[in-house]
């Protein structure tokens, strides 16, 4: 699957996500200073090879809306406890981002609160998946903060 992060106004940009069956799903997408929340969950995603979050999802047929619409085939890889697993690791990210933190043991303390707020079992993220991560973040960060309003980074998921 194709994703396309396309840069908007400053406020609000474009995912857009186009399936191997030429099927495709878009929304709006809130912009920051950083890469954006969405193309982090690709990185996470992406990574660590999760298949039953968003892009996932996604990629299995679900349409792009606060709770997800889906079809017969992305409600059998939708995995709630990965979505949110996910979830705490792409805040945990961002996090770090803002605070210009990015050290693996605070990624880890953020990571285990998260999770223990939501009641979820840690997932295991080794120092050097983190290092990839965010080694990836960072790129995609500086390409996106050089693109021009209507410009778009494309993405295979």
């Amino acid at each position: 699957m194709q994703v396309v992060f396309t840069k908007g106004d400053g406020r609000y940009g474009r995912l857009t996500c186009i399936r191997q069956d030429a099927s495709r799903t878009e929304t709006q997408m809130p912009e920051q200073g950083i890469a954006p929340h969405d193309m982090i969950h690709y990185v996470v995603e992406k990574t660590l090879a999760i298949p039953g979050a968003f892009y996932g999802q996604l990629k299995a047929g679900a349409n792009i809306s606060f709770t997800l619409e889906h079809n017969q085939l992305s409600r059998q890889v939708a995995d709630k406890t990965q979505v949110w697993q996910t979830e705490s690791m792409v805040e945990s990210l961002q996090s770090l981002y803002w605070s210009q933190e990015l050290n693996f043991e605070a990624f880890s303390y953020l990571l285990a609160q998260s999770c223990e707020q939501r009641g979820l079992v840690i997932p295991q993220v080794s120092e050097h998946e983190f290092e990839q991560m965010l080694a990836s973040i960072t790129q995609l960060s500086t390409q996106w903060q050089s693109l021009a309003a209507g410009q778009s980074i494309t993405l295979v998921f």
